[in-house]
């Protein structure tokens, strides 16, 4: 592992707005694609082999002691701790390849991190949120060659002072105690996707782009690396053209992204996890306990469970100024998210943080549903043992009595209104025999001889205010 690595520095003199605006997004796919592997499941390093080219940098030295609250200390992500991590993109050439901008960046080595994303990790490892921040944002942030404050671009931070300038700029903005940080480029990205097969993307309307060489018919499309590629430059002829339209393409692409990668089983697959990854690396710099393989293959374990349902993403709230070129986040609509990953708790619409094998997040809590048991082993006190399993699970238990016959296997009747709840009480008690004949908003359970000696603990996340639209990565939404 490499350590120590230098950041990049200031914009090189020569270097063109649009090949700088598209290494920056494809800058940042590819460092979300990462995250997004990592979410979908345990094992995506496996071996010293593939964390032997990402480069580290301990940049605590450059935040001070003036920081947000960290929620609790963790040793370990198993730990089950909520945590943050900055992921920035940057643009350098150097050992990149043709293909963006010009000479100059690959003679300089010089870079930019124009695109940023603050992702939130939730404790219980059943949601996250990714915040886009606009690279065009004026903020009012600490200087990092002084004491004093300084107003301009976000971007302009880690031009100033590399990734540590950055953390303490969001830090200071944002209130978010982050934990973790990732620098990337472009190199793995194509990688990725070709390894994937492709990546689905669906548009509004047809797409011609001389600029990023793409062109798209309305519709649905499989985008292969050279493709995807365009896609995630392409700003003219589609949209309004402004960077907050592609932000939100950025966005309906890491989705989709990260479908293909559980769809696709990616990660069941370890010599192709392990080559795709093992071309991601050395496109990373990281703080050095990310870099470090036995943190990260925890960190990955704990993710295992995470659905992409549970993968929100969102952008700063904003408006735009009246130079018509540069936008303030609305603070008031930013406070939500900025509590929400604080507090940890789902930001937008409510996600459920149980999901039974092979089916959809649960979506009705235990404490919305009442029940009725009844006891049809023939052994007198089982429905109220049952009941006292439920009542401690968090159901609402409304009356116990005897089953007319008894029964071998435990079955519960619901209404077929209540077919949410049925799927609730059904994962909790691990009861295969159910029915939707039933009528009311009482579910009938009938205690069998395989009546389980513990319930399943039912968890439905809680959700904080939203007026700002998000997304999930579970949704195939069409782009414009």
């Amino acid at each position: 592992m490499t350590t120590s690595a230098p950041l990049p520095g200031p914009t090189a003199p020569g270097s063109t707005a649009s090949g700088r605006i598209g290494r920056r997004v494809v800058a940042v796919a590819s460092g979300m694609t990462v995250l997004a592997t990592a979410l979908c499941g345990a094992g995506w390093m496996q071996s010293n082999r593939i964390l032997a080219g990402v480069h580290t940098q301990d940049v605590t030295n450059q935040l001070g002691s003036d920081r947000p609250t960290k929620a609790g200390e963790s040793t370990a992500p198993t730990d089950a701790q909520a945590m943050n991590i900055l992921v920035m993109g940057t643009d350098t050439r150097t050992n990149q390849g043709t293909g963006f901008g010009n000479a100059a960046d690959t003679a300089s080595g010089t870079g930019h991190s124009d695109t940023t994303i603050l992702f939130h990790v939730s404790a219980d490892r059943q949601s996250a949120l990714a915040v886009s921040i606009p690279r065009d944002s004026v903020v009012t942030r600490p200087s990092c060659k002084g004491s004093s404050t300084v107003t301009g671009r976000i971007n302009a931070a880690f031009a100033e002072g590399g990734a540590g300038c950055a953390i303490k700029a969001v830090e200071h903005l944002t209130g978010v105690f982050i934990d973790h940080y990732v620098v990337v480029d472009f190199k793995g990205f194509k990688a990725v996707v070709t390894a994937l097969g492709g990546v689905q993307v669906c548009l509004t309307a047809a797409v011609d782009d001389s600029k990023s060489h793409l062109k798209l018919s309305a519709g649905t499309h499989i985008l292969d690396g050279d493709q995807a590629l365009a896609f995630a430059r392409v700003r003219h002829g589609i949209g309004d053209g402004s960077d907050i339209s592609r932000i939100g393409r950025q966005q309906d692409f890491l989705g989709s992204m990260i479908r293909a990668i559980t769809d696709k089983g990616l990660l069941t697959q370890p010599l192709k996890l392990n080559s795709v990854l093992s071309a991601v690396a050395d496109s990373l710099t990281t703080d050095p306990q990310l870099g470090d393989i036995n943190y990260d293959f925890d960190l990955a374990k704990s993710l295992a469970t995470l659905p992409p349902a549970g993968i929100s993403f969102v952008t700063v709230p904003w408006t735009l100024n009246s130079d018509g070129a540069t936008v303030s986040w609305n603070k008031s609509k930013a406070k939500p998210l900025w509590d929400a990953m604080k507090n940890d708790t789902v930001y937008g619409k409510a996600a459920a943080t149980t999901t039974p094998t092979g089916d959809k997040p649960l979506t009705v809590a235990p404490s919305a549903i009442r029940v009725k048991v009844l006891n049809g082993t023939g052994t007198a006190g089982a429905a109220k043992a049952a009941a006292a399993q439920l009542t401690a699970a968090g159901f609402i238990v409304v009356s116990t009595g005897n089953a007319p016959t008894t029964v071998t296997a435990s079955m519960i009747t619901a209404s077929a209104a209540s077919s949410e709840s049925l799927r609730t009480l059904a994962y909790a008690t691990s009861i295969a025999s159910t029915s939707t004949a039933g009528t009311g908003q009482v579910l009938n359970v009938t205690v069998g001889a395989d009546w389980p000696t513990s319930l399943a603990k039912v968890t439905i996340a809680k959700a904080s205010t939203s007026t700002t639209p998000v997304k999930t990565a579970d949704q195939a939404v069409c782009s414009s």
